[in-house]
Formats: C-alpha cells, sequence, structure tokens
C-alpha cells in the first residue's frame, strides 16, 4: 500500500512540469538591427562607378565619334588583317598538298605476292621420268616460308 500514494504523486509531478514547460520561457532573443547591409553598399558603389565611367568614355571619345584609346591600343598590338590572310593562304595551300598526297596514297594499292599453296610438292617431285622441255631445273630454287 505504500506504493499507490507515490505513483500518484510521481504523476501529479510529471504532469505539472509538462504543463509549467509550456508556460515558460527560459531564453531571449535579440534579433540584430536592420540596417544597409555591406552587399546593397557594395551593389550601390558598382553602380555609381558604371554611369561615372560611361560618362568619363563619352566625354574622352567625343561622345562615340572617335575611336576608344583601347580600342587604339588593341589594333596596335594586334596582328594586321593582310598578315592573317596570307598566313592563312599558305596553310590553305599547304592543306591542299597533304590533301592530294592522301588521295594518291589511299588508292595505291601493294603489288600481289602469288603464293604457292603446297611448296613441300617441289621436294617430293620424282626426279626420273621427265620428258625433256616440259619440266624446269628447280635444283636451285630457294623457296621462301615467309
Amino acid at each position: 500500500m505504500n506504493r499507490l500514494p507515490s505513483i500518484v504523486n510521481r504523476r501529479a509531478l510529471n504532469a505539472s512540469i509538462s504543463r509549467r514547460g509550456y508556460a515558460s520561457n527560459a531564453n531571449t532573443q535579440e534579433f540584430p538591427a536592420e540596417t544597409f547591409g555591406k552587399f546593397w553598399r557594395n551593389v550601390a558603389l558598382v553602380a555609381a562607378a558604371g554611369v561615372v565611367w560611361f560618362k568619363v568614355d563619352e566625354h574622352i571619345t567625343g561622345a562615340g565619334e572617335q575611336k576608344h584609346p583601347f580600342t587604339k591600343w588593341i589594333e596596335a598590338v594586334m596582328t594586321p588583317s593582310e598578315e592573317n590572310d596570307r598566313l592563312t593562304a599558305v596553310t590553305l595551300d599547304a592543306a591542299g598538298k597533304i590533301a592530294d598526297y592522301r588521295l594518291v596514297t589511299q588508292e595505291a594499292q601493294r603489288a600481289p605476292i602469288y603464293r604457292i599453296r603446297n611448296p613441300e610438292s617441289f621436294e617430293r617431285a620424282s626426279p626420273r621420268a621427265l620428258s625433256a622441255g616440259l619440266q624446269a631445273d628447280l635444283s636451285d630454287l630457294k623457296i621462301r616460308s615467309d
């Protein structure tokens, strides 16, 4: 009988703890102040720099009538178009020669090699009973086996 009151007390204690957990708040949250952040500051600076650069470019080139100094510098450093045309013509001529050579070589055929089906038949032939003029002298014949 001693156990019954302890079980009841334990259940009452658990019920009060679970209810009390929802009613109390132990930590306080502090949110940072919403201000004009670094990202938006940088975006505004880049946009302002772009507008300033555009206006300076218009002033340097005389409202777009002249070539920009950067464009002039690129043209001075680049290979002239006449030189590129000459190099292209040389390369095209070399490619044509290679193509002609390939056409000739791909149509070429090796000379046919006639092989004897049974070369040992020369060694097995009988030297007797040969009629004059019907046989060739094969005594010095060397047969390759490759």
